[in-house]
């Protein structure tokens, strides 16, 4: 069976041109939703995976459809792979495992894997860096503290951590600060101080 997966992250978005990539593919069965990517914790997409059976194709226009975090990608990407399933991202062919071996697929399938696992740890080491040098202009310029950061890329606690995680990805996005603050929850004196802390003008 052929099924799609849709998703925007707010009802204000359209999700048009997501519908017409689908009916192009010929779709047997449509999820959709209309919920952020910030996590797994979505309904919709939980019932797509669940529905899952051995040579299914999932069709999806993006790979950002599925999650904008690499971590989360490669375990719903695990969870395709393991229900013996095929992944087909239009907006990027050339990720696609749908080759007619299945030892071939497999095989390609794993290397996005560990390509996803490689990009997952590297921004994990970019974050990390960022905040070391941080905090040593911080101290040369005499305003560091020492104050325990609630919200880091180390951060103890996991909802402290994926918050800081997606501050910082929205940074790099170039997203305004208050819509940064008001879709995580924390104020915008915290945002800027992350964005300080990793040197992003």
């Amino acid at each position: 069976m052929k099924i799609g997966y849709i998703r925007t992250s707010t009802i204000d978005q359209n999700l048009d041109r997501q519908k017409q990539i689908m009916k192009d593919h010929n779709i047997e069965l449509l999820f959709s939703e209309q919920e952020s990517g910030k996590d797994t914790n979505r309904p919709i997409l939980n019932e797509m995976l669940n529905s899952i059976r051995a040579n299914d194709e999932i069709v999806i226009a993006s790979l950002d459809r599925l999650s904008r975090n690499y971590k989360d990608l490669k375990e719903i990407i695990q969870i395709i792979k393991d229900k013996g399933a095929t992944l087909t991202i239009v907006d990027a062919p050339f990720l696609n495992f749908n080759t007619g071996n299945s030892t071939l697929d497999i095989a390609m399938f794993d290397i996005l894997l560990s390509l996803l696992g490689y990009i997952a740890q590297n921004e994990r080491e970019k974050i990390l860096e960022r905040q070391r040098q941080g905090i040593e202009q911080a101290k040369k310029r005499g305003v560091y503290n020492g104050r325990p950061l609630k919200y880091h890329a180390n951060a103890k606690n996991s909802q402290d951590r994926f918050i800081y995680e997606s501050v910082v990805s929205m940074l790099q996005e170039k997203k305004p600060v208050q819509s940064i603050a008001k879709h995580v929850g924390i104020a915008k004196s915290t945002v800027y101080e992350i964005k300080k802390r990793n040197n992003f003008l």
